[in-house]
Order: structure tokens, then sequence, then C-alpha cells
């Protein structure tokens, strides 16, 4: 069954490497003991240059680093030189939108604002950590990728759905659009959206539980079925996978994102007035701006 606790909040990731470079001793020694909390191997440096002698020793997985001068951001322009792929969490006092622009779009992956949010903070590094683990799993596949593995077609979907409604217990249901799929086939060709669909199933393959149920619909659209899950835990579940996604890097295509709708069985609902519901909150969510959760209401 899906989880009610954010993934950003669970306390420990054991494999991953982190580098935190802050030169102020009090924000350094506070910060320090909410990270080694949560990694078991922290590098901490109080000087760019201590910092750089780190990455190239120990080449961590995350950078955790506070932009102050110019010379912090030459060091971060270094170390993308050297990896691109590494997880840049950049944190500052300095709200220029020149300067989110170059940087958001650049080189980090995230940026949090001083006096530091934790619970910004910890979504951002959940995002960073799901990103690698991802990476690690796409470079583990072969590579004939069968984007839609572990996950069924409509017809099993809906038979799986009809059987849920029989036992009249409580269970949700998802349904997830990949915004402007077909532009993204136009621009960047068929190969690309695959690539695509395999990285969005794998992202909620890792995301639901055991007794979760993905099926997929048309080339661009998931079905969850949640069973003993009610509507806010699902809501907490769709968005964190809307989430993950929107923060993911699809590298050449850019930020992919999805619209989501939700409802939950409630009331002896049938089969047919699930699907619809969905359909409605998916709507309601496209309608509204895309890249968003909607829970289904009987206003809509």
């Amino acid at each position: 069954m899906a989880s009610n606790i954010p993934q950003y909040l669970i306390y420990h990731y054991p494999d991953i490497k982190v580098l935190f470079i802050e030169e102020e001793k009090f924000s350094r020694e506070k910060l320090f003991r909410i990270l080694k909390r949560r990694f078991s191997t922290i590098y901490v440096a109080s000087a760019i240059e201590e910092g750089l002698k780190l990455y190239q020793q120990y080449q961590p997985d995350i950078i955790i680093i506070d932009i102050t001068m110019d010379h912090q951001l030459e060091m971060v322009q270094r170390i993308r030189e050297m990896n691109d792929k590494v997880q840049v969490i950049l944190t500052t006092t300095d709200d220029d939108n020149d300067f989110f622009n170059h940087w958001i779009h650049g080189y980090s992956n995230h940026i949090i604002l001083k006096p530091i949010n934790l619970d910004y903070f910890f979504q951002a590094i959940q995002a960073s950590v799901d990103h690698i683990q991802l990476e690690n799993e796409m470079k583990n596949k072969v590579a004939a990728v069968d984007y839609f593995a572990n996950s069924i077609d409509h017809v099993k979907f809906h038979e799986y759905l009809k059987n849920e409604v029989k036992h009249n217990k409580t269970f949700s249901i998802i349904k997830m659009e990949i915004d402007f799929f077909q532009k993204i086939i136009e621009c960047f060709g068929k190969k690309a959206g695959e690539e695509v669909l395999s990285t969005i199933s794998t992202i909620i393959q890792q995301r639901i539980g055991e007794k979760d149920i993905l099926g997929h619909g048309r080339r661009d659209e998931f079905f969850l079925l949640l069973p003993n899950t009610k509507a806010d835990v699902a809501v907490d579940l769709a968005e964190s996978l809307r989430f993950i996604i929107w923060t993911f890097d699809f590298k050449s295509i850019g930020k992919v994102t999805c619209s989501f709708g939700v409802t939950e069985y409630l009331n002896c609902k049938s089969k047919k007035e699930l699907l619809e519901e969905a359909e409605i909150a998916l709507h309601e969510s496209k309608k509204n701006g895309r890249n968003r959760v909607t829970l289904f209401s009987k206003a809509h």
C-alpha cells in the first residue's frame, strides 16, 4: 500500500555521498547536524579550494554549496565540466531573477533561498537522491527497454479494477497523462518519446507498493490501482510522482511534466463511475495549467 509519509522525510541514504561546502561556521555546523542524520558519508569543507580537492578525491554524488561569491560559481562550473551528472544544490541569499534563471538552467539542480526552509531543502535532497537512483537503474537496464515492463494493458487493468470493486473495500485510482507528449515526439523524435516513457514508467515502479497495480492505456497515459488506500494518501503519491518527473533531467528534451486525476472508491461506485471520475479530475488538472494533481469532487 502506498505510504502517507513523504519520501523526502526518510532519514537515511546509506549509499549516497555528499560534499557540503559552507564558509560560515554556525550555518555549516547547523546544516551538518541535519545532513549527518540522513547520509552515512559526508565530506565538509569551509573553503572552495578544500571543497574542490575533496570532490576530486572522493567524487561525491551530491554537492551542497552556499553561493556568495563569483569564485564559488566558478567552482561549480569546473565540477560540471568534470561530471555533468553530479547533483548540485545551491543555497544563497541572492534572490535576483537573472541569477536564478542562469543557475537553475545552467549548473544547479536546485536553489534554496536562505534562511533555509527545511521542507524545501528535504524535498530538493529527495529529488536529487531519486534522480541518482533512477540514473543508476537506467544504466543497469538492457539495451532493449520495454517501457511498460511490470505493467498491464488497459484490458487487464479493467479486470483488476472490476474485481476490486466487488470486494467493496476502500481503494483509490490515479490516472496520469504525460503533458504534450505528441509535441515531444514531433520535436525530438520517436526514440526520445520512448525514452520518456521508459523513464516515467521506471519512476512509477520505484514509488508504488508491492500490491499496487500499474496499468497503461494510450501511449501517453498510465493508471494506478491502489488497494486499501484512501484518497489523501493517493494524492500524496501522485504529488510525489509529479514532483520527481518535473525535476528529473531529461537531457536534451528539457522539462517533462505529467497531469494527474485521483478518485477514491466510496458508496458502492461502479467501475465506470470511478474511471469517469478519474478522467474528470485529470481534465481539471489539464484545464488549470497541467503539471498538477486534482482530486475528484462532486463539485466538478
